[in-house]
């Protein structure tokens, strides 16, 4: 009876341990963001030919610099206001910080005809794929919201990333 008891007791206190442990593996916060970048072709293996350069400020130690390769497009929905310009694209981000990089999938949709004759406006949704360094193991979803203003893309983010 006294094994039992001791038995049940070892294994209460290791779930109990275990479950914290998970529970503790895993902490996400808010993150805010803007994005400045333009076209760049240094370094671009894009099979479209699209690929971006900039910086980021944000919350979270997401200061640094920002490479994006565009990996496929398409036409945008024929309903969308302007069918002919509108387009839908997907491609990687990478966000490099003195902490690590961050490398998300992004997924979104542009249309460089609203606007004034040089601005256009775009959207997507990106998810955390892998990260390196402090931020190895990070996970989270964002939303990429901007516009195209003399050349650039001028974007804020707003979303969770999920740190181990």
């Amino acid at each position: 009876m006294v094994n039992k008891l001791f038995l049940i007791m070892a294994l209460s206190i290791a779930l109990t341990v275990g479950l914290t442990t998970v529970a503790k593996a895993t902490e996400c916060k808010q993150l805010h963001a803007q994005i400045i970048s333009t076209p760049t072709s240094t370094g671009c293996t894009s099979p479209v030919g699209l690929c971006t350069a900039g910086t980021i400020q944000g919350n979270q130690g997401l200061h640094g610099t920002t490479f994006y390769t565009m990996t496929s497009i398409a036409p945008g929905p024929s309903t969308a206001p302007n069918p002919a310009d509108t387009i839908s694209f997907s491609g990687v981000l990478e966000v490099t910080t003195a902490g690590g990089t961050l490398i998300s999938h992004d997924t979104g949709i542009f249309d460089p005809s609203t606007g004034t004759p040089t601005s256009g406006f775009f959207s997507s949704f990106d998810t955390v794929t892998n990260g390196t360094g402090k931020i190895q193991g990070a996970t989270g979803n964002f939303f990429i919201g901007g516009k195209t203003i003399e050349g650039k893309f001028v974007s804020e983010i707003r979303g969770e990333i999920c740190l181990p």
